[in-house]
């Protein structure tokens, strides 16, 4: 959800005309906000919000019934407050005015979601990058798709509404082109394999994936895999997303019996290569730009240190290792 635009420091004032019943109060100012309750809950604990003159608390119920009302909010400098500007080092592979594209490390979590609400996602870095202008009418510092926690790469960011409308589109219509390097743990049977099998959620582990067959509750999904080395008991493959499921690569990777290289949610196996993470990293993105008609961009982030030590180790061990 794209923050809306609240100058920090300002006060709005909302009209509540009377009706029938009773609401939770955060429920009713989330709507009226047009935000998530929780963001709506936060301004009441900050309390920075009166009911007809008086501080509201959280918990409060607004009855309808007994209006009309007057709700006042006042905008704190950070809220919510797991959207804060934080400074962070910034890998920045392409920037405009509209957007920017970033080399993403491992192990940090792209935009703040449930469990990851501490101000260390890359979105906070992006706000402090942009601190100057969050108050602008069309600033929006939010990314059209994501990456895991633990995959490197590039990832972008719009800078402004009409940008990530228009990226948005185009990830919802699957038209940009994403390409990934992953480190496979066995030896491909295959040069080059199109996987499309339907992923549905896993009723025996919330938030994980896993394929089903057609018309069994799953979504298309769509990945090609190009063998591009093999070892004895791994394989480093280019995959290609044309579709974007949630944990797809590593989904379908291990249906074909291929789990990632330090996979701990695929791989039951994922330490035996001594990893430092799951082998995948977002290399290249190609979409067209969202403001500039008829100009395609290609971002490409080089392949990060860790991964590149994981496939030393593995051609050296290749290369030590007797035939078997």
């Amino acid at each position: 959800m794209v923050r809306p635009r609240f100058p920090s420091g300002s006060t709005g004032e909302f009209f509540v005309a009377c009706r029938s019943g009773k609401k939770d109060l955060a429920g009713y100012l989330g709507s009226r906000l047009g935000v998530a309750e929780a963001w709506a809950a936060d301004l009441l604990a900050l309390g920075c919000v009166s009911l007809d003159g008086r501080i509201a608390h959280p918990g409060e119920t607004i009855n309808l019934s007994a209006g009309p009302h007057r709700l006042a909010v006042h905008f704190p400098e950070a809220w919510p407050r797991h959207m804060a500007a934080v400074e962070m080092p910034l890998s920045v592979l392409y920037e405009d005015p509209w957007l920017i594209a970033l080399d993403k490390p491992p192990g940090i979590v792209v935009h703040p979601a449930r469990g990851h609400l501490d101000n260390r996602t890359l979105q906070n870095g992006v706000r402090y990058r942009f601190r100057n202008r969050l108050n602008a009418p069309d600033t929006c510092l939010a990314p059209p798709h994501r990456l895991d926690r633990n995959t490197s790469g590039v990832i972008v960011f719009a800078l402004v509404r009409k940008a990530y409308a228009e990226l948005v589109r185009q990830f919802s219509e699957r038209l940009p082109r994403k390409t990934y390097l992953a480190i496979l743990d066995g030896q491909a049977g295959f040069s080059q394999f199109s996987h499309r099998g339907d992923i549905a959620p896993d009723p025996e582990r919330k938030g994980f994936g896993r394929v089903v067959p057609p018309g069994k509750g799953g979504k298309a999904a769509w990945t090609d895999f190009h063998i591009l080395e093999s070892g004895r008991d791994w394989s480093l493959a280019k995959a290609i997303l044309h579709t974007g499921r949630q944990h797809q690569i590593r989904v379908h990777a291990a249906d074909l019996g291929l789990p990632l290289v330090g996979d701990d949610d695929y791989n039951p196996d994922h330490l035996r290569h001594n990893p430092a993470r799951q082998a995948l990293h977002a290399a290249v993105l190609e979409f067209d730009h969202p403001l500039e008609p008829g100009r395609r961009l290609r971002i490409e982030a080089p392949l990060p240190s860790d991964f590149q030590e994981t496939l030393v180790r593995l051609r050296q061990r290749e290369c030590q290792e007797p035939p078997r």
